[in-house]
């Protein structure tokens, strides 16, 4: 029987980022500066309704910026990663790598 000296206690979690939903948000969302709406919707297969929601709590936390604009009569929405955001993804990140170093 092995004897376990590292802490794998759930709590270390960011519980936000732990979500399937906004850690694929946020890992598309690193991989540039800036994604409009519509292709991060495609990207991480989601319904306008829940992206918006998801967006909304990453917001609230600062891990997203949200650009609202007007483009040619046509509402225009982008989403970028905070300095916020992209070291609580890495902090993430590096726990999960940890805990999976076998």
């Amino acid at each position: 029987m092995k004897t376990y000296y590292k802490n794998f206690s759930h709590r270390q979690l960011d519980a936000l980022i732990h979500n399937r939903l906004r850690l694929a948000i946020l890992s598309a969302v690193a991989h540039s500066e800036e994604v409009d709406f519509m292709s991060l919707k495609n990207a991480v297969k989601t319904t306008d309704g829940n992206l918006s929601i998801q967006l909304r709590k990453l917001e609230e936390a600062g891990y997203v910026a949200i650009n609202r604009s007007v483009q040619v009569s046509r509402k225009q929405t982008n989403v970028a990663l905070t300095n916020k955001g992209f070291n609580a993804l890495q902090e993430y990140k590096a726990l999960v790598l940890g805990w999976l170093n076998l």
